[in-house]
């Protein structure tokens, strides 16, 4: 499995329409401003509008804006809004047939990663997206 960029493109989408207030920012200022691809950032955008993180307005002057504070964004919401694969992969082979009833590594595995996981989608609750936009 690939590692997914979709939560740190959107965080940088985000951070740029955060830094600019409440002025309308488009998709090709952000594609320029965050170095990526217009129709990449276009499709993190319909997701992010689709989750209620920003807001689309149409027409010659139109463009996007948080639809909510900055402070009031948490990295979670952003995950669940473009998410594509989960957060933590471990990677692992499935049980040799004739081994699989004598131990137990298979599905210990698979629990401690469904708990790394939860814990890590918890933590991504306690960062907010005015976090971003200061220093580190």
């Amino acid at each position: 499995m690939s590692k997914s960029t979709r939560l740190a493109s959107a965080t940088y989408i985000l951070s740029c329409v955060a830094a600019r207030g409440p002025d309308l920012v488009t998709t090709d200022e952000i594609a320029r401003k965050i170095e990526d691809h217009p129709a990449r950032v276009r499709q993190l955008v319909a997701a992010l509008v689709k989750a209620g993180l920003v807001e689309s307005v149409r027409g010659a002057n139109g463009g996007i804006r948080l639809a909510r504070a900055a402070e009031d964004i948490d990295l979670r919401q952003i995950y669940d809004a473009v998410a594509d694969q989960p957060l933590v992969s471990i990677a692992w082979k499935e049980p040799v047939p004739t081994w699989a009833n004598r131990c137990h590594v298979h599905p210990n595995f698979e629990r401690l990663h469904d708990t790394i996981h939860e814990r890590a989608l918890d933590q991504l609750g306690t960062y907010r997206l005015s976090d971003m936009l200061g220093r580190a």
